[in-house]
């Protein structure tokens, strides 16, 4: 997790007392950025959440982002039947 501060400075206590409040809410491996904005009289926090990554699994291996992949790989992946359920006829 990556805590920005912005507007002044909080010690290192402060913001893990931030952490911990917030990881109340959500667990910390779910979030990606936790911004601290500091103010005379308050802090304002925010996150922001990892982004879930849609994980394909192709001839056995679990490999990345459809968006990613090469124009091959892409079309074997437009090419694939799915395997019929046994009992559907």
């Amino acid at each position: 997790m990556q805590i920005i501060v912005s507007g002044g400075f909080l010690s290192e206590r402060e913001q893990d007392a931030y952490v911990r409040h917030i990881t109340r809410k959500c667990p910390a491996s779910a979030i990606e950025k936790l911004y601290l904005e500091v103010h005379e009289n308050h802090v304002d926090a925010r996150y922001t959440l990892h982004r879930c990554r849609e994980l394909r699994k192709m001839g056995g291996y679990c490999i990345s982002e459809p968006a990613t992949w090469n124009s091959a790989k892409q079309a074997e992946y437009r090419d694939m039947l799915p395997n019929r359920l046994e009992g559907e006829s």
